[in-house]
């Protein structure tokens, strides 16, 4: 096995070949775009669960450990590259080139293993996508109901995916920059024009909770990871990219983008929860008023923005399925046209899905817990210990120590998020089970 030091013998980077390169500008306006979506609007729930001075304090501590997580998971990937001398692994790739140069006793589970996380990584992006259609439709559906009959909510979702279908079939991430910025664009415009209504009507501050009972803070985790995670997509934006040695680094494009994220979430969620309280939703646009122009603007600028991210979040896992990471550079036509039959599919079971189970808050809280405890938390720690097995963990065996302690945080947090929110989506789907 090769040390840390093989990046002299061998730099994946120059050996990198990506058909249509990002820059670090599309790069960022990408990560921007993964990140920055419903989770934000649901941050003043999470303050809710939290208090005002615990949340700030658990927000700035989540992202710097999710963070780091995702540097230890990308040098990680990036070892796994210089000792199989290719220029690029996927995730799941990863995860088995781990396996294989850990002990001789977890050898045989390398395969598994990188299933797994195969599994992981589309079943979390699936939660994610699903997230996006409830919101789509709950947002419209209040704007509908304002100016015509008013039709179920699950409508709402079928017709979604059908806007959606044309946009989900374009193939090349590049081509999707287009629509990022344009979802950029009407999400901030969304967000400031929203700002009215945080600023407007405040009460005394001291009418919300600084602290609240620790019990609660599971809420705030699960919700809060939600808005803060998107590993798939940021591995796919760093594949794609046209100089990928400026992705990490502390003034990098990554950590760039996350301190912006993270000044993003804690304005909203503060904001949010000062001046809605204890009855703030799980997204901050169903609180604003349902008859004004201004907050039906608002409700179609995120609701679009949200809508023109599903492309992205659903291309992380065509990505993940065919692993491809560009290694064939001819695509023949039955390819493509199992890769368009994957699409549909994909987009048809998240329509399925929402359809059921159309609470957001609860599925916020799964898709955050879910992701959070297995790709931000497990999965580096796991590749980084099996690395390092013959090459040694570092002074007093630092490392190892670090990496087992992620793996504890991970199997607690996961266990305990998905298992409330797990409750809450089977109660609502027996309702969903009852109207029929």
């Amino acid at each position: 096995s090769q040390s840390m030091t093989s990046f002299y013998i061998y730099n994946p980077y120059e050996k990198r070949t990506v058909e249509v390169p990002l820059t670090n500008c599309d790069a960022f306006i990408s990560l921007l775009k993964c990140v920055i979506g419903t989770g934000i609007l649901a941050m003043p729930l999470a303050f809710r669960y939290s208090g005002i001075a615990v949340g700030t304090v658990m927000s700035i501590v989540l992202m710097i450990v999710l963070t780091y997580s995702i540097h230890l998971l990308i040098h990680g990937m990036t070892e796994c590259c210089r000792r199989r001398r290719v220029p690029q692994v996927s995730m799941p790739d990863a995860v088995r080139i781990a396996y294989e140069e850990g002990p001789k006793w977890v050898h045989w589970f390398a395969r598994s293993a990188s299933f797994l996380t195969t599994c992981v990584l589309v079943f979390g992006q699936f939660l994610l996508c699903t997230v996006y259609l409830v919101f789509v439709a709950k947002n419209f559906k209040e704007i509908g109901d304002q100016y015509g009959e008013k039709y179920n909510e699950r409508l709402y979702v079928l017709v979604t995916c059908v806007l959606l279908l044309p946009l989900f079939m374009i193939r090349q991430l590049k081509y999707l920059v287009p629509l990022n910025l344009v979802s950029n664009f009407t999400l901030y415009a969304g967000f400031a024009l929203i700002m009215y209504y945080l600023f407007s009507g405040l009460p005394d501050i001291t009418a919300r909770k600084l602290v609240t009972p620790p019990l609660e803070w599971i809420e705030f985790f699960g919700i809060a990871a939600f808005s803060l995670t998107a590993v798939g997509s940021m591995l796919v934006v760093e594949a794609h990219m046209a100089h990928p040695q400026s992705y990490l680094g502390i003034f990098g494009v990554l950590n760039l983008a996350v301190f912006f994220i993270l000044l993003s979430n804690m304005f909203f969620g503060i904001m949010g929860y000062w001046r809605f309280g204890e009855s703030v939703e799980a997204s901050v646009t169903l609180n604003i008023p349902r008859d004004e122009i201004l907050s039906q603007c608002i409700k179609v600028f995120i609701a679009t923005g949200i809508f023109l991210s599903y492309p992205l979040n659903g291309f992380v896992v065509i990505t993940v399925i065919f692993s491809d990471y560009n290694r064939s550079s001819e695509r023949n036509r039955r390819q493509v046209m199992i890769e368009y039959m994957v699409r549909f599919s994909f987009l048809l079971l998240t329509g399925v899905v929402a359809v059921g189970v159309p609470n957001l808050a609860a599925l916020t809280e799964l898709e955050g817990a879910f992701s959070l405890s297995n790709l931000n938390f497990l999965c580096p720690a796991l590749i980084d210990i099996f690395l390092n097995y013959d090459v040694g963990y570092g002074r007093l065996m630092w490392k190892l120590f670090r990496d087992i302690l992620l793996i504890l945080i991970g199997v607690v947090f996961g266990t305990v998020g998905c298992t409330v929110a797990i409750k809450q989506l089977v109660h609502d789907f027996r309702v969903t089970l009852g109207h029929v």
